[in-house]
């Protein structure tokens, strides 16, 4: 039976890129009648509700719903999308996400087709587009998660260490139903990793499909240091955050791992110092090193 999809983008003062993002699906290959939009509004204080509402107005064809979500935070933004989403599969894609045209109907089509059926979750690859058209000196394949980076390459395969990134994953809307959706509590990744996390316990299994490919857009000011370190403590932090009700043995694990990492680069370091990398030895060290010390930090970083 062929599944309903709800496409839901999570917006926040991101009037500059919204408009695009809202084209590209607009300009979807799969029927209108098989999925809808779903605009929720993280109490912008830019014109983010006359760009939904024009977008709606404009665009009959389309099935578009615009929501406003008046508490702070992307999970509270994905949850409320999750409620008012009608699908039998919810995708989130971000409101500086780019969905190639066929990305809707790729993925009513694997969450259709019988032979996938026990996969709960889907993603594909995520191509940042920066201003300057190309990657930044710094980032080597162990930082890509900084540019919300995912290319396994041309071959459909389960997700097994890894799992999607926010701005590209696709669920069944019977896992929420089942499991509960975001927690509000945390935010960087940390939210995504809590979810997929329940998936991962619950024995369930995700689907990486190249052809739901996604481009990000990347700020400039999101390549610069001042960023990356406030980024990577974040990311220790909600880590933290995410581990604390689940005993202490967690939190020393999840400790000696980072600790584990940051040796683990300082070798990596001398590797691109050998091939007269300076910017990728200098970054995969102090990321690693940010991270751990957000671990520690308890005063939520601005």
């Amino acid at each position: 039976m062929m599944v309903k999809v709800s496409v839901i983008i999570c917006t926040y003062n991101r009037e500059a890129y919204l408009p695009e993002c809202l084209e590209h699906l607009k300009q979807q290959t799969a029927s209108p009648s098989d999925f809808d939009i779903v605009l929720v509004n993280n109490n912008s204080s830019d014109s983010t509700e006359e760009i939904c509402k024009d977008f709606q107005n404009q665009n009959p064809d389309l099935n578009v719903v615009y929501a406003l979500e008046s508490n702070p935070g992307l999970s509270y933004a994905r949850n409320c999308g999750i409620a008012t989403a009608t699908g039998q599969v919810v995708c989130f894609i971000d409101d500086d996400g780019f969905a190639v045209p066929e990305y809707v109907e790729t993925l009513i089509n694997f969450s259709s087709d019988s032979n996938y059926n026990e996969y709960v979750a889907f993603g594909g690859k995520v191509i940042p587009r920066y201003n300057l058209g190309k990657d930044p000196k710094w980032l080597s394949s162990y930082l890509e998660g900084l540019v919300s980076k995912v290319d396994m390459g041309e071959e459909i395969m389960p997700f097994v260490k890894k799992y999607p990134v926010g701005c590209n994953m696709a669920f069944r809307s019977e896992f929420f139903v089942e499991h509960g959706g975001f927690n509000t509590d945390l935010h960087t990744r940390s939210d995504e990793k809590f979810v997929f996390d329940k998936l991962k316990k619950a024995e369930l299994k995700t689907l990486y499909v190249p052809k739901m490919k996604v481009e990000h857009f990347i700020d400039d000011y999101r390549l610069e240091h001042p960023f990356i370190k406030k980024l990577s403590k974040i990311v220790g932090q909600s880590e933290a955050l995410r581990l604390k009700d689940l005993g202490l043995g967690k939190r020393l694990l999840k400790l000696i791992e980072y600790k584990f990492k940051l040796g683990a680069s300082f070798i990596l370091a001398v590797m691109f110092l050998i091939k007269g990398q300076l910017a990728k030895a200098k970054y995969i060290v102090l990321v690693r090193w940010y991270i751990l010390l957000g671990f520690f930090i308890k005063k939520k970083i601005q």
